[in-house]
């Protein structure tokens, strides 16, 4: 889905119902295209105004703000598997691909409806690395790929983890790099957002500065 003019506050009210979700009937996830005639600033001043909307929806659904785990720049050419990124149990993971010649694909996979028609006790056995060589998650795996290589693109996952204290449903996802140029690069701008009832408005309020004002990309 191609967006040119952004409006943030649509953008967040699509990502929400799509991503904070409750069951697994929507995908757990939201991918945008953001069109091509942007800055990475102008890039990342949308990733911290989405950011900003989320939070707000958040707190009216479910009486919990969002808060940075992180936010970073970074250069990425290594393929990962399934897995969940490193946060609190409720949490949702915020990507923004730069334009970049390397080609890439995201995949997802629901593994609240792997656990519901294969596997009931893989919930309570949940692992945030999934290493299974057989793919028997293929069926419930949406793969991200052929982006629009000089565009910008947001993709919003929820990265929750299955605990009793999550109230919505996360997704597995892993990189996959089709061929890796070291010569070139692909920048990836990477928020994880925490679901919580804390107060962080001052320390998120510096990490966005921290991060519109570097230019910094990490390794």
């Amino acid at each position: 889905m191609e967006n040119t003019d952004v409006s943030i506050e649509k953008l967040a009210q699509q990502c929400f119902l799509a991503v904070f979700r409750t069951d697994s009937d929507k995908p757990g996830f939201k991918h945008f295209n953001l069109g091509k005639n942007r800055s990475p600033l102008e890039f990342r001043t949308i990733m911290t105004s989405l950011k900003k909307e989320l939070s707000k929806l958040s707190e009216t659904y479910f009486g919990k703000k969002l808060s940075y785990h992180w936010l970073v720049r970074f250069d990425q050419q290594v393929n990962t598997p399934f897995h969940v990124d490193n946060a609190a149990h409720q949490s949702f993971l915020l990507l923004g691909y730069e334009p970049s010649v390397i080609e890439s694909e995201l995949h997802i996979a629901d593994y609240h409806e792997f656990a519901k028609e294969n596997d009931k006790d893989f919930l309570t056995n949940f692992t945030p690395v999934f290493k299974d060589v057989k793919s028997i998650l293929a069926p419930f795996t949406t793969k991200l790929k052929s982006f629009d290589k000089e565009a910008y693109h947001i993709v919003i996952m929820n990265n929750s983890s299955p605990m009793l204290s999550a109230e919505t449903l996360g997704v597995y996802h892993k990189a996959v790099i089709v061929e890796q140029d070291f010569s070139e690069s692909r920048i990836v701008n990477s928020m994880v957002l925490n679901m919580t009832s804390e107060e962080k408005n001052i320390e998120d309020q510096k990490r966005e500065e921290s991060y519109l004002n570097s230019n910094v990309i990490s390794t």
